[in-house]
């Protein structure tokens, strides 16, 4: 019993922190791929810089929203499925 306590713990530490390292590794090749395509920087606090219009603040955010919702399912999801194979 304790045995299958610990592996249920590691698979949710396992999944939870490969969730975190996609979510900085996605938020650095978004930076990267807004720079690269519009010439600029990506906005680092767009609520509080005043060269960045609403609809670009607005825009950034539901980009980077739903490729971190997106990436986070398929990460958790996956690792989920892979460790209960060998688990």
């Amino acid at each position: 019993m304790k045995k299958d306590k610990y592996n249920e713990e590691l698979k949710v530490f396992v999944t939870n922190g490969s969730a975190i390292l996609s979510a900085y590794i996605l938020k650095r090749a978004t930076e990267l791929l807004l720079e690269s395509v519009f010439h600029k920087m990506a906005p680092k606090k767009p609520d509080e810089q005043s060269d960045i219009s609403w609809i670009e603040a607005i825009g950034w955010a539901a980009f980077t929203g739903a490729l971190a919702g997106i990436l986070k399912l398929v990460i958790k999801r996956g690792t989920k499925i892979q460790l209960d194979k060998i688990m």
